[in-house]
Order: structure tokens, then C-alpha cells, then sequence
């Protein structure tokens, strides 16, 4: 495999398979392949190829966004070869099905890909085993385009409102990176898997915008969300501590950090560990769960001050879908509140998903729909909850 297309950095393919390999005797690895291809291909005709061309490059962001930085994902003809770097056995399955089914709820929410479908499998292969299988495919891997890489000066952060719907008020503002001409939100993942350095910044943003606020008599909760990988390891938790080190002891009650992109069946050992080295500088440690969690006991053991749920685009389009998320949230938020746990849902809801959460019992409300991005950070301020009440009667008519 020593003539595999050249990546970006100097490194082929190979080189990379390579690297993941030492020290290993197995590999583990997803291969992701497309369900019916061939009569959808048929069906198509002319038009295939450039339906093609959408669907693969839809399927790579949205499985690239959801990879560690150490993975490895290579494109085939009829799918996609996910090598982990990361995860090992019963993980690297669980990620790859959590993969699969959220790529095909996007899939079905989209009209022009509906048709589309992958299917997910798991292998732990041996070096030789896995050259013999995908040896071929690794060569054949054109070239992609080095995605481009966003300047910092544009980037800004803003800040994301968080719904508090017990006291129905916008209180807690989280740091969000946006496009400094547009305000939008900007999702980092699209574009870099520097999820550490992205961190920092939003940790450091937040302290400084949290001076001003307060010095001029403001007064809010402000959240920052650090992805799992920049508090996993002496490494990168030295650079998040370097970066606490700055704040003002006297608003850390104040503060809420946010342990995201957490893997169904993440080792909680490890979280554990996190929070430990975490709460000196952030009292309120929240950690960001995959609806598909299959064991919230454990979770809830770790004593969090709250669990939120990101929700997939496109999930609550699919009545099927819904159905099985609003139950599955629904059932936490019964077992967080035995153990004294507040519970939120982060997603693209409308006013009537946000009722349907609300009356379920979720604490927590997050949607940029309902509550837009903001250039700044600003003071909490009341938001009833007769006014979502009002929208959804709106909507409705």
C-alpha cells in the first residue's frame, strides 16, 4: 500500500492505516454501504452521477462531523470505509450504528435523497486481513480537496440562549462560534477537528465577555460546551486548564461547562476523571449524551448538574423517529429527576416540539429556531411561557 494517494500534510492513506495500527493487533472498522445502490442507480439513469456526486459528498460531512480526529474515512464506490482511531470494540460498533442511523434520519428528512439508505457493519480485523479486504479501495481513494481553513479573523463568538422553562426565562447563555460578516453560527466541525483550540477560545471569549457583562451590572448564567477529546488526556485537559486558570474566581457560580459529543456507552471511568480535574474551575458540569445513551444509571451516578440531548437534523420530521425520541427522553428525564438531575434537548425544534419536551418535564430548551444566535452576551431576561404557547397556536393556524 506504499503508492496511496497523497493526503493534504504529506500523509497517504496508507501512512495513516499504518499509524492507527501500531501497537495493535486488529484494526477496527465500519464499512457503511449503501442499501438497493444498483436499482437506484437504474432508476436515475443520466441523472446518476450527479446524484451520486451529492449524496457521497452529503454522506462524507456529515460522517467526517462525527469522527474523532484520529479516524480515518475513506470513500468507496458504493460507500464509505470508516477506520477508527478512537474506538475499540463494542464502542466503534455503537458509533457506527449511531452514525448510520442518524445519517439515514437526514436522509429521510431531505426529499431529493429520501430514496438513499446505508447500512452499517463492524469488523475487528488483523493487519494482513484487513490489507487483503480494502487494500484495492485504499489505493483508489481520489485526492479531496483540502477543506478550507477559516481564518480567525472570521470568526466571532456569539452566544446560543438557553430556555429555562421552569422559571421561563432565557438565562443561560452558551459561547458559540459565528461567521463574523453574517453572525450566523458556525459549525467548526465543517471545517477542522482542532477541537482543543476551538475550546480554548471559547473559554477564553466567554471570561472576558463575562467581565464586561457583570461589570455593567448585567447577570446571566454563561455555558461553554468542550467536545469529549479536549478533556480527555493530560495534553489537551493541561491546555483547558491553562486557559481556566484566567477566570474570576468570584463568577464561577456563574459558569456552566458542558462535556459534549459524548458516544453511547462512553467509558465512565474516563468522565469521571474529566469532572474531576474540571470542577475546580466549573461547579456545574453538564455532559452532552447521544439520545441513544442505552445506560443513563451510570450517567447519573457520575452526579452531573445536568444531562442534555443534541438531536439529530431531520429526527423529529419522522414520526417514527419522534415517537421513539420524545419516549426515550421522556424516560430520562423520570430517572434524572429521582437522582436530582436536570435534563435539556438541544435541537432544530419548533414551537410544538419545545411544548412536547417542556410538558415532558425537560428543564432545558435549546433551538436556534425559537432562540436565535446573538452577537454578544447579554443579561437574562424573562421569556414566558405562554409566549411558545402563543407561537405554536400561531404556527398551527
Amino acid at each position: 500500500m506504499e503508492d496511496a494517494t497523497e493526503r493534504p500534510g504529506g500523509l497517504n492513506l496508507a501512512d495513516r492505516i499504518r499509524r492507527l495500527a501500531n501497537g495493535r493487533a486488529t484494526l477496527d472498522v465500519a464499512q457503511f454501504q449503501f442499501i438497493g445502490l444498483s436499482e437506484i442507480r437504474t432508476r436515475y439513469g443520466e441523472r446518476w452521477p450527479a446524484k451520486h456526486d451529492r449524496v457521497v459528498r452529503v454522506a462524507r460531512h456529515f460522517i467526517s462531523r462525527r469522527i474523532a480526529p484520529d479516524d480515518v474515512l475513506v470513500a468507496g464506490a458504493d460507500g464509505f470505509l470508516l477506520v477508527f482511531g478512537a474506538f475499540s470494540g463494542f464502542l466503534a460498533d455503537a458509533a457506527a450504528q449511531r452514525i448510520a442511523k442518524e445519517l439515514n434520519a437526514y436522509f429521510l428528512g431531505d426529499p431529493d435523497l429520501d430514496d438513499m439508505e446505508l447500512n452499517a457493519q463492524h469488523h475487528a480485523m488483523c493487519i494482513d486481513d484487513f490489507a487483503a479486504a480494502f487494500g484495492a479501495m485504499l489505493h483508489a481513494e481520489p485526492a479531496p480537496h483540502a477543506p478550507p481553513v477559516r481564518s480567525h479573523t472570521d470568526i466571532a463568538m456569539g452566544y446560543t440562549p438557553v430556555w429555562d422553562t421552569r422559571r421561563g426565562a432565557l438565562a443561560t447563555h452558551f459561547v458559540s462560534p459565528v461567521d463574523r460578516r453574517s453572525g450566523l453560527p458556525l459549525d467548526w466541525d465543517q471545517t477542522s477537528h482542532r477541537h482543543a483550540e476551538m475550546d480554548e477560545r471559547k473559554l477564553l471569549a466567554s471570561e472576558a465577555d463575562m467581565r464586561i457583562l457583570f461589570a455593567g451590572g448585567g447577570r446571566a448564567l454563561v455555558g461553554v460546551a468542550i467536545h469529549v477529546s479536549s478533556a480527555h488526556g493530560p495534553t489537551a485537559l493541561a491546555r483547558m486548564a491553562q486557559a481556566m486558570a484566567t477566570f474570576d474566581r468570584r463568577l464561577l457560580r456563574y459558569r456552566v461547562l458542558r462535556i459534549s459529543c459524548i458516544e453511547p456507552g462512553y467509558p465512565r471511568i474516563y468522565l469521571e476523571d474529566m469532572m474531576r480535574s474540571l470542577r475546580p474551575w466549573a461547579p456545574r458540569i453538564a455532559l452532552g449524551l447521544s439520545w441513544a445513551e442505552p445506560d443513563l444509571a451510570s450517567i447519573l451516578k457520575l452526579h452531573p448538574a445536568a444531562i442534555g440531548f443534541s438531536l439529530p437534523p431531520g429526527a423529529l420530521r419522522q414520526p417514527g423517529l419522534r415517537a421513539e425520541i420524545q419516549g426515550r427522553i421522556a424516560a430520562a428525564v423520570e430517572m434524572a429527576r429521582a437522582a436530582g438531575v436536570f435534563v435539556g434537548v438541544e435541537g432544530d425544534l419548533t414551537a410544538e416540539h419545545a411544548l412536547h419536551f417542556m410538558q415532558a418535564g425537560a428543564s432545558h430548551l435549546c433551538s436556534p429556531r425559537l432562540w436565535p444566535v446573538r452577537r454578544t452576551l447579554t443579561a437574562a431576561e424573562s421569556w414566558p411561557r405562554a409566549k411558545l404557547a402563543t407561537l405554536g397556536s400561531e404556527r398551527a393556524a
